[in-house]
């Protein structure tokens, strides 16, 4: 096999079109690019994100500020950790839940703070009324905003509520909230900012909600065709027997490359746009299919994962079946699937 035999292709375009559709429910959004750009590549992210209207890009900690600045990506920086190296002269911002975090972001550089606030459940941040704990951190660093954490027991209306109070430790900050699930509630549009992750890759909510258009296409090739006789077993422990004379093909990428393991003789790919179901146990690098009706030869490419409204498998078909949130499976993409970019 090539070096292309796994690889996570990028639509450009829907990335786009999903940052426009969620910049537009409030004054400004922030971006989140953070980890790898949720797996997508940190870099061609940021920048398509940033040349799409993002106003901030929410990286995870300072080593990624870094990469990004190295890169030439000039869009303001938040570092929702204030972690890594030194980001002196680099204009980056920190998300600030203590004193010490505030210090520690002093000393690697930071330029301010998003003062972290609870809005409920969310075991980060201060109180909305935690005057002492919010002027420590203004010692430290300089307030730029008020970001609002709330846990998923909290409803809209008590952590609005709660930002609401938090206003009053400082009156000119910005403020921001909201995030994919918000929006789609109809909320945002009173704060100064969304902060938006999943929703800018399409990726669905844990209840399978549509947040967007899927802009990533995770692909294998086939390795080998083969003949499989009614009552012969498949990969690991056989958990998968054959019950009827067939066809079934090797497809290379594996739990290595983010397939999860519970989803042999689960979950299906495309080959021949046509559904084939996953048979046995997923190996390391490969998975073993059923071709039933479809064609298949060495070489041919195998769709894992991509837009269901081409009749694509989904990461939501696949987190239904593993029982992960569908962010769990797209994060999980494995470095050694090729990044590719289209439009």
């Amino acid at each position: 096999m090539t070096a292309d035999s796994r690889t996570l292709t990028v639509r450009l375009d829907a990335l786009e079109a999903n940052v426009r559709r969620y910049g537009a429910s409030a004054a400004g959004l922030i971006a989140r690019v953070d980890h790898d750009g949720f797996g997508h590549g940190l870099v061609p992210v940021a920048r398509t994100v940033a040349e799409a209207g993002a106003a901030q890009l929410a990286v995870a900690d300072f080593d990624e500020a870094a990469v990004l600045r190295d890169a030439g990506i000039t869009a303001p920086l938040l570092a929702l950790r204030p972690i890594g190296r030194d980001v002196a002269g680099l204009e980056v911002s920190a998300a600030i839940a203590t004193h010490d975090e505030a210090r520690s972001a002093a000393r690697h550089g930071a330029s301010g703070a998003h003062v972290v606030i609870d809005c409920g459940t969310a075991r980060r941040g201060i109180r909305p009324d935690d005057r002492d704990s919010f002027d420590a951190i203004a010692d430290a660093l300089p307030v730029i905003a008020l970001m609002g954490v709330a846990g998923a027991g909290t409803t809209h209306a008590e952590a609005s509520a709660a930002l609401e109070t938090s206003r009053a430790l400082a009156p000119s900050a910005s403020t921001h909230l909201h995030g994919t699930r918000g929006v789609l509630a109809g909320f945002g549009g009173a704060d100064d900012y969304v902060r938006v992750g999943r929703g800018l890759y399409g990726i669905p909510l844990p209840d399978g909600t549509v947040t967007g258009t899927p802009v990533a296409r995770l692909t294998g090739r086939v390795v080998t065709v083969k003949a499989i006789r009614a009552g012969e077993g498949v990969s690991y422990g056989y958990i998968y027997r054959a019950s009827s004379d067939g066809r079934i093909a090797l497809v290379t990428g594996g739990y290595a490359d983010g397939v999860p393991r519970s989803i042999g003789n689960h979950a299906s790919v495309l080959v021949d746009g046509t559904r084939a179901r996953m048979i046995g146990r997923v190996a390391m690098d490969v998975v073993v299919i059923d071709l039933g009706q479809a064609r298949a030869r060495a070489g041919d490419e195998v769709i894992f994962l991509g837009d269901p409204a081409n009749g694509e498998p989904s990461v939501a078909d696949w987190a239904r079946v593993a029982k992960y949130d569908p962010v769990d499976v797209a994060a999980s993409i494995g470095p050694r699937a090729a990044r590719s970019y289209t439009r």
